[in-house]
């Protein structure tokens, strides 16, 4: 297995643009209503959707990762949450107010006054919580958020299992491993624990990572997880979880030059596409209706959704990570 060099994963980037450019072709191509109607290419772009577990795996290990490398105990648990608020909530909010706008410019100008959804003054108040799926009848103003919320319950989550994972022996984890996975029976998809088999696969290769687990207990870990997730997932989805596995085990320092630069700014892509590459895709779908003219739509709201997604990283994303590398944690 390849060694991490001086704590930077470059792979990462990569995993991550690949992971969001695999979730934006899903929409584009899958979910614009009637647009492509070739079955072979429906199914063949609808594994994209499964872009998302590869992002829960990246959290699973990175976030982890991160706290090794910074020192975190129970005391920094604000400052955690904290640093994770810094990072994601200021793209976050932007996107909130961008669909907004998007919403009154759809009823007010470009006679959509009919569309099937409504926003309330409450419905916009839980985004702020990420509490949408807490209450019922309020749906997410981007079809992208709900991961969020998961990601977000998967931070209070890891702040408090992080250490008891760390000082743990083999049979303790093993058994933490087996109660998680025994607990998201009795979830739905709306929340943590029905995803957290993916996320634990990616804290089980930090621990084999960070030298905490040796080669056995890392294979008998994610025999045991993937063995699950086969079980209860698509297996499609389980094939997507297991490419950063093989990544980060194997090629953390492998640097894929296109997928490097664009993983900078996945988060922004991932957040933006719904809302200005699916919707340039959605108005020109009822007119540009060939087959060639459907792939120039679709590249074109690809090119769309990178531009926007890099300039939005360049004026909110990047000063949040900054901020966010800004607070630090204490020593105990």
């Amino acid at each position: 297995m390849n060694e991490i060099k001086d704590g930077k994963i470059v792979i990462l980037d990569s995993l991550r643009a690949f992971a969001a450019l695999s979730v934006c072709f899903f929409h584009f191509v899958c979910t614009t209503t009637g647009y492509v109607k070739n079955e072979q290419i429906l199914k063949l772009f609808s594994f994209g959707q499964y872009g998302v577990q590869t992002f829960f795996v990246i959290s699973g290990f990175v976030i982890p990762w991160a706290m090794h490398n910074a020192g975190y105990g129970f005391g920094n648990f604000f400052s955690f949450m904290l640093k994770r608020l810094a990072r994601l909530e200021p793209p976050y909010l932007f996107s909130i107010i961008l669909a907004l706008t998007l919403f009154y410019c759809r009823q007010h100008f470009l006679g959509m006054e009919n569309l099937h959804m409504t926003v309330s003054t409450k419905q916009i108040l839980l985004h702020f919580g990420y509490l949408i799926p807490f209450f019922e009848g309020y749906k997410w103003l981007n079809q992208v958020y709900w991961t969020l919320s998961i990601e977000f319950q998967y931070y209070f989550l890891i702040a408090i299992l992080f250490v008891p994972l760390m000082q743990s022996k083999k049979l303790a984890r093993i058994l933490i491993t087996l109660v998680l996975l025994a607990l998201g029976w009795l979830s739905n998809e709306k929340f943590l624990l029905y995803w957290l088999p993916f996320f634990l696969i990616g804290i089980v290769v930090f621990l084999n990572k960070a030298g905490l687990i040796k080669a056995f207990e890392l294979k008998t870990l994610l025999v045991i997880l993937l063995a699950f997730c086969i079980y209860r997932f698509p297996f499609a989805s389980v094939i997507y979880g297991a490419i950063p596995v093989f990544f980060l085990l194997y090629k953390p320092n492998l640097k894929i030059p296109a997928l490097h630069t664009f993983g900078k700014f996945s988060y922004s892509i991932y957040l933006i596409h719904p809302l200005l590459g699916a919707s340039f895709i959605n108005i020109l779908s009822h007119r540009f209706t060939s087959p060639f003219q459907q792939i120039v739509v679709i590249i074109t709201g690809i090119l769309i959704t990178l531009v926007s997604g890099w300039l939005m990283y360049i004026v909110i994303e990047r000063p949040s990570k900054t901020l966010s590398s800004s607070i630090k944690y204490k020593k105990s």
